[in-house]
């Protein structure tokens, strides 16, 4: 720990009155980030599934459904050229073993101010909400998920989750990254006479490919 947080979290303490915690307190604390004690969640009426799509539909993101990942260039190819969006894309290293058709012009590296489209893969997909969960990497750097008017997230099926909780267990379960993005449709804002206006501070498309096998 650098001399500046030491000063900051030591000057926390004073003005809480916490000069000393005592061994009842550090107890209860680490039994308490041991258990990981999950609260009231609401029910689902639908399936996970059904439920994500229906939750995404609202924030207006759209998904369509491949049944294996070497579908995922070609599902990739058919919605650009529904879109009329150019084929050079940035896309998440760990998705340079599929087969993409020479057609693309694709980049594995961050993305740029220049870059149109991305594609990268989530983490998880949490169907309480419609979100999407993305972790910073090497392979996957956290300007893919903003900088891009247009955004591809490949969403594996034994990765939808039904609540955010899970997400977290499962996040413990490795080494935690720099970076934890939960997205939930394209960026948006009503701040201009309270008319929502999509891609004000990230991509104004989001679309998800959800992969019933690896």
């Amino acid at each position: 720990m650098n001399q500046s947080r030491d000063t900051i979290l030591n000057n926390i303490r004073k003005s809480l009155g916490y000069n000393q915690i005592s061994a009842d307190t550090v107890k209860v604390l680490k039994a308490r980030l041991a258990a990981h004690t999950v609260h009231e969640q609401p029910a689902l009426e639908q399936d996970l599934m059904s439920r994500f799509i229906t939750k995404l539909e609202k924030v207006a993101g759209t998904l369509n459904s491949i049944s294996h990942s070497k579908e995922i260039p070609f599902a990739v190819l058919a919605f650009l050229q529904q879109h009329n969006l150019p084929l050079e894309i940035v896309v998440d290293s760990r998705l340079k073993t599929l087969p993409w058709p020479n057609k693309f012009q694709i980049a594995y590296r961050a993305a740029q101010a220049k870059d149109v489209v991305s594609v990268n893969c989530a983490f998880a997909g949490i169907a309480e909400t419609g979100s999407l969960v993305l972790l910073s990497s090497a392979d996957c750097p956290t300007t893919l998920n903003f900088l891009p008017e247009t955004h591809l997230i490949i969403l594996y099926k034994d990765k939808l989750v039904a609540h955010i909780e899970e997400v977290w267990t499962h996040l413990r379960t490795q080494a935690m990254p720099r970076t934890v993005n939960i997205i939930t449709g394209p960026s948006r804002t009503a701040d201009i006479e309270q008319t929502i206006q999509l891609g004000a501070h990230g991509p104004r498309r989001l679309h998800v490919i959800f992969v019933e096998k690896s």
